[in-house]
């Protein structure tokens, strides 16, 4: 079967057979007139490869996705292990946290594999462990 590809006046832009894009076409945004299947689209570039909700207690909630587990070195302070390793440390990271007054700090990456989480205070910086997070990262995967 073959596809055609028509711009917004109605323009044939591209006709291609069906084929199925690769990991690199994935991450390099070229696979543009190809399939992705289900297990591919977590190597385009704007999805989060890994999120997750975490507890008070430093648990992990379900669902989760891509978070191996989560340490719990202290209060407040946890490390989150990922399933799959970044391919480097330069990787980001969206965290928030429930409640007021209290803010997540993420250490600066060491390891491709896993980070370290703080919750704070915002009055005096001491760590906390009575609210949940939540997480999600974004880069590229091994």
């Amino acid at each position: 079967m073959a596809w055609t590809f028509y711009n917004s006046n109605g323009e044939a832009l591209v006709q291609h057979a069906e084929s199925e894009a690769t990991q690199a076409e994935m991450e390099a945004e070229t696979a543009v007139a190809k399939f992705v299947p289900p297990d591919l689209v977590k190597n385009s570039p704007g999805v989060a490869k890994a999120w997750a909700s975490i507890t008070s207690a430093g648990a992990l909630s379900t669902p989760d996705y891509g978070i191996a587990s989560v340490d719990d070195d202290g209060t407040g302070d946890h490390d989150i292990n990922f399933t799959t390793a970044f391919s480097s440390i330069i990787f980001s990271c969206l965290a928030t946290v429930a409640g007021e007054g209290r803010y997540i700090h993420i250490d600066l990456p060491s390891s491709a594999s896993e980070v370290q989480m703080n919750t704070k205070l915002t009055s005096d910086g001491s760590t906390v462990s009575d609210t949940a997070r939540y997480v999600a990262f974004f880069g590229v995967q091994v």
